[in-house]
This record gives C-alpha cells, sequence and structure tokens, in this order.
C-alpha cells in the first residue's frame, strides 16, 4: 500500500457504512485482500486513537474543572466559617469587654448596676448579633444536607455503573417516577432558601454589630 495514502479521509464507521468503507478502500488500493484487511486495521486503529484522544483530552479537562471546582467550594465554605467565626467574636467579645469595664467600674465605686444601666441596654445588638451567627451556622447546614441529598447514593452510583444502565442515577431523595427537572424544581427550592438564609443571617450579624458599636458610643457620651 502506498505511504502517501491516508486512512483519515475515509469515512466514518460511526454512521454504519461499513460496506462504503471497504469499497473506498478498493478503489484505492485494488482488490488485493491483504491491502484491503491492512488498511481496514489501520483505519480502525486511527479511529480508536483519534477515540481516545478525545475521551483523554475531554477527561483531563473535566479533571481539572471538577479541581478547580472543589477548591471553590472549599474556599466558600472556609470563608464562610471564619467569617461566622469572627462576627461571633466580634459580638460576644464586645459584651464581654462591656460587662467587664462596668464590672470594674461599680467595684472601685461601689455604685449599684442600675446606674449603667443605659449602657447596659445598649448591649442588645451584639446579643441579636450572636444570635445571627447561630442561625447562619444553622441554615448553613440544612443547606449542605439538602445539597448532598440531591446527589445519588451510592447504590445507585453503582447500577450507574453498570453497563446495560440507560438512566441517570436518582438522587438520595427523589422519587422514583420523578424526573430530574422536576425533583430540582421541587427539592432545589431548599437548597437556595437554606443558602439565602444562611447569607441573610451571616450578613445581619455583621449589621448588628455596627449598629451595636453605634448605640453603645450614643450611650456612652449620653453617661458622661
Amino acid at each position: 500500500m502506498p505511504r502517501t495514502w491516508r486512512v483519515s479521509n475515509l469515512p466514518p464507521v460511526s454512521q454504519g457504512n461499513l460496506k462504503a468503507l471497504v469499497d473506498v478502500i478498493r478503489n484505492e488500493v485494488g482488490n488485493d485482500q491483504e491491502l484491503v484487511k491492512q488498511a481496514v486495521a489501520e483505519y480502525f486503529a486511527l479511529d480508536r486513537q483519534n477515540l481516545r484522544d478525545h475521551c483523554e483530552g475531554r477527561l483531563e479537562y473535566a479533571r481539572h474543572v471538577m479541581s478547580q471546582r472543589d477548591a471553590s467550594l472549599r474556599g466558600i465554605v472556609e470563608y464562610g466559617l471564619q467569617t461566622l467565626k469572627w462576627s461571633f467574636l466580634l459580638n460576644a467579645g464586645a459584651i464581654a469587654v462591656v460587662m467587664a469595664y462596668i464590672g470594674a467600674a461599680i467595684g472601685k465605686s461601689g455604685a449599684a448596676i442600675s446606674a449603667y444601666t443605659s449602657i447596659v441596654t445598649e448591649l442588645w445588638p451584639f446579643a441579636a448579633g450572636c444570635a445571627l451567627v447561630a442561625m447562619a451556622g444553622i441554615t448553613a447546614f440544612f443547606n449542605f444536607s439538602y445539597a448532598e441529598a440531591t446527589l445519588p447514593s451510592v447504590e445507585a452510583l453503582n447500577s450507574f455503573l453498570w453497563r446495560g444502565s440507560t438512566k441517570w442515577p436518582l438522587g438520595r431523595f427523589q422519587k422514583p417516577d420523578e424526573s430530574p427537572e422536576a425533583f430540582m424544581k421541587r427539592f432545589g427550592r431548599k437548597v437556595v432558601w437554606s443558602r439565602s438564609l444562611a447569607i441573610i443571617f451571616g450578613s445581619g450579624s455583621i449589621i448588628a454589630f455596627a449598629l451595636g458599636v453605634l448605640f453603645l458610643m450614643r450611650a456612652v457620651v449620653t453617661f458622661w
């Protein structure tokens, strides 16, 4: 077979035209059976190599995307935890510092705690901020629980890997007769709402700290 003849110019077999493929080869190399067999073998080898390169390229791209997504999700979780932690420490620390100051002042002057009522009553935004942090943590837990429930179970994945499987694996909380679209419409709302509430509560705790500082400064100025 001439080296200048290229099997890449042959029609794809995926269209079910094996006979047309053989006819094209015979037109190129003649009726020599050995040359036809060699050309068919080379063609299928090239086809397998192209398919392997295509799949490996896409698989590598998918690995890269999933690696980046995993790093992004971990970063989001870490930033969220750090934000809630610092928000709680700021609010709780403000209450502790003010109460420690009032306790020390009462110990030195011997005055009644009622003298500092105007200051103590302005600590409520800090207490609300601590409560909002707890609510944000609870709703974030539900958000991750709902999101995890949309993923297939181990049993469903095992069945999906079977060669005869023709359906996408169901989510753990998905009904057997429920389509993926209907499931996400029904269950996805819980994921969205829990995430939105977690963001609102977390942001509210920071706002509560800012309000607490403002109210406390106003109470101290009025007190003195």
